[in-house]
């Protein structure tokens, strides 16, 4: 099952009942297969503090790999289906022994906009014995930092994460791994220290840092950036290039349109579908072309969902640009 086949709307579909949840879990645990059924992923969401007790200690018996494979795949179904609410389990997840459930379980939160909910992810990234979860923690921490700008969380609180970030950024003890993902977190901010922590990251020699430095250029949606990213668009480092097409998507830089296009036609076939997806965020006619255009050639069907969500996105900011043009006109 994949995320794209799991819909609400399946014939006859049921919430399970926590027996038959207990029954799949246990009986699929010896599956090297990456999928679970759908009575495990639909049986894991919206559960009652009354059925966590009753599942938390099959749970915990069960091995760590094949938890942290159900928490993946939670993930992936939760972007895909609305509707399925996995945050009671996710939080039970937080003090698993195992560090591949505990960073997992970070993920599965990714919706989770509760102040209680970054309090735990603070504590997480302060304080977790293992550096991945520290990291993932931070990952966590970067949507509370954007909240705070929106003003959707407490100033207060929302300070206390740029806080928190802006320490770890400064760290220079703190293993890299966990700074470049602070340094991501607080791009989300309008804090006047996080323009020249992300030069300082950028400039700093160390690779993990460099790249780290341009997504983080892409979170700020500050055209300052432009020329550092166009430049690195040519870059022969893949990663460095993907973060640099991403960059140049978030800030919508139409300068890039020609380089990204060229790159779709590359052999990295992350840097493609994230070419694709810049050009839908860029928008604009040339965006617009290339990909209809790729869509009326491609034949892998991947790359043509890819296409088809992009050219959705550039077809909107199009006619969003002609509606501004009639009111300028009127």
């Amino acid at each position: 099952m994949t995320k794209s086949e799991i819909t609400l709307e399946e014939p006859g579909l049921r919430k399970p009942e926590l027996t038959e949840v207990i029954k799949a879990l246990q009986s699929e645990v010896h599956s090297d297969s990456s999928t679970h059924s759908s009575t495990v992923i639909y049986g894991l969401s919206d559960l009652s503090e009354l059925e966590l007790g009753r599942l938390a200690s099959v749970w915990a018996g069960l091995p760590a790999t094949y938890k942290h494979r159900i928490l993946k795949q939670l993930v992936e179904t939760s972007e895909a289906v609305f509707e399925l609410d996995y945050g009671a389990f996710a939080h039970i997840n937080l003090t698993d022994k195992s560090s591949l459930v505990r960073s997992a379980a970070i993920e599965l939160l990714w919706s989770d906009e509760s102040v209680a909910t970054m309090r735990q992810l603070m504590d997480l990234a302060r304080s977790d014995r293992s550096d991945d979860v520290r990291a993932q923690a931070f990952s966590g921490l970067g949507r509370f930092v954007l909240l705070g700008e929106y003003g959707d969380i407490p100033p207060n609180d929302a300070r206390e994460a740029q806080e928190l970030a802006l320490v770890t950024v400064k760290d220079h003890h703190a293993p890299i791994e966990i700074r470049c993902r602070a340094l991501e977190a607080i791009a989300n901010s309008s804090h006047p220290e996080a323009a020249a922590l992300i030069r300082k990251a950028y400039d700093d020699g160390n690779h993990l840092l460099k790249v780290s430095a341009i997504y983080a250029m892409g979170r700020t949606c500050d055209k300052m950036w432009r020329d550092t990213v166009l430049k690195e668009l040519e870059s022969s480092d893949n990663q460095i290039v993907y973060e640099s097409v991403q960059a140049c998507g978030a800030l919508q830089l139409e300068e890039s349109v020609r380089l990204i296009g060229d790159l779709i036609a590359g052999d990295d076939r992350e840097i493609q579908l994230m070419a694709i997806w810049a050009l839908g965020e860029i928008g604009g006619r040339r965006a617009f072309e290339i990909l209809c255009d790729l869509e009326e050639t491609v034949e892998d069907r991947e790359i043509l969902e890819a296409v088809e969500d992009a050219v959705d996105a550039a077809s909107f900011s199009l006619s969003m640009s002609s509606l501004d043009f009639e009111f300028d006109n009127i």
